[in-house]
């Protein structure tokens, strides 16, 4: 059902996004030769048919000298194989061109989302998506986070009409970060939904194929060993300016593996017993905060998934304590903690904690009250007098 929306917030919503445009502007013009670079670089090799070098870092380094010659630091590509195939139509402009249209691609996204959320939950919904930080961030940064919240949201759609299997496959498409959905298959499997984790699979398989079918074995050996020991981040950001659960320690200066692990497990412990036998708006916050906060690589823009989410809890929650967890992320204050000084910067990561337990710890259904439909009624007097006239008919 369409809500409508009111003059005023569709003027406080346009006036954050020009706040936000104005903020993130200058960044966002001169960023095409950062995250961008690294997926046209991808792509570029995909498009020229040289898969089996697609993570190698000379071949990397040959394309980004001929297509951002005054570039001395590497661009890696570290996104899957696939991903690379998708961008390669992309790349056949040149770069600047290429991420005009990338960004114009994302904008019209997140706008797409908007509009969605605001005829599904109302115009507070606009309000939450225009004060979110992560999403403007996103864009800024010319990250495709956007995209990942498109994702969920199609998912949720599809699981909400019923059509699970279809959903698994949609939340599939999110493994282009995959390491943002790790969670997801827990809930799928705790709560047995066989179909919608088939739907997963499907597309997890076909994704895997494909890859198997351009790098081969030796390609996507080559894969996971940049995953595992190559660098998979540009200029190397510290733990601590990160929003998952290892910046909490990073920010006191303690980086020891067997805590970070125990943190890690606490988190997913937490979430299981909350996933199982939460209804379906719960399970998707569960399973995203959750998977964010034991990312190894979770960063300020990551967080944009958690949108829908917020929306969910807004919408369907009925304890204050999960409904302020909720606006606390969408305060714009708590994510730009990330810039602040250690020990200030895990309070974006605490914040998704608290999230996350006020989401695993409530056991009841949520729904909320549903408003009783509108009738149009007869004011009293007017009632009264047809109720006089049906009973002394006029002759």
């Amino acid at each position: 059902m369409r809500q409508r929306v009111s003059k005023t917030v569709l003027l406080i919503a346009a006036g954050l996004s020009i706040f936000w445009a104005t903020l993130g502007g200058p960044i966002l013009i001169h960023f095409y030769n950062y995250d961008f670079l690294c997926y046209y670089i991808g792509g570029t090799l995909a498009r020229e048919g040289r898969f089996s070098t697609l993570y190698n870092p000379e071949a990397q380094m040959e394309v980004q000298r001929r297509v951002a010659p005054g570039i001395v630091e590497p661009r890696p590509y570290v996104r899957p194989p696939w991903f690379a195939i998708a961008l390669a139509p992309l790349t056949a402009l040149p770069l600047v061109w290429a991420y005009a249209v990338w960004i114009a691609v994302l904008l019209a996204t997140l706008l797409a989302t908007w509009v969605w959320a605001t005829a599904r939950f109302g115009e507070s919904a606009l309000l939450l998506a225009a004060l979110f930080l992560p999403t403007n961030l996103g864009i800024c940064f010319g990250q495709d986070s956007a995209a990942m919240l498109a994702v969920l949201c199609i998912c949720y759609v599809l699981l909400n009409r019923k059509r699970v299997f279809e959903s698994g496959m949609a939340l599939g498409f999110g493994l282009m970060k995959f390491h943002l959905l790790l969670l997801f298959p827990l809930w799928m499997l705790l709560q047995k939904r066989w179909r919608m984790f088939a739907g997963f699979a499907v597309t997890a398989a076909g994704f895997a194929a494909l890859s198997l079918l351009t790098l081969g074995h030796s390609g996507l050996a080559a894969y996971v060993h940049l995953l595992l020991h190559g660098r998979t981040e540009l200029f190397g950001h510290s733990p601590d300016t990160m929003v998952n659960i290892y910046s909490v320690p990073a920010n006191f200066g303690l980086e020891w593996k067997p805590l970070n692990i125990a943190l890690a497990a606490l988190v997913v412990v937490t979430a299981a017993f909350g996933l199982r036998r939460a209804p379906d708006w719960r399970a998707i916050a569960i399973a995203a905060a959750g998977s964010l906060l034991i990312s190894p690589h979770a960063f300020g823009y990551d967080a944009s998934m958690l949108l829908l989410p917020i929306w969910l809890v807004i919408e369907n929650e009925t304890r204050r304590i999960p409904r302020y967890a909720a606006l606390i992320l969408v305060a714009p204050v708590t994510f730009f903690f990330t810039l602040a000084n250690p020990p200030l910067r895990c309070i974006p990561a605490l914040a998704l904690l608290a999230f996350l337990v006020g989401m695993a710890t409530d056991r009841g259904d949520g729904a909320p009250i549903q408003a009783l439909p509108a009738v149009h009624r007869i004011p009293d007097e007017r009632r009264e007098i047809a109720r006089l006239m049906e009973s002394h008919p006029l002759v």
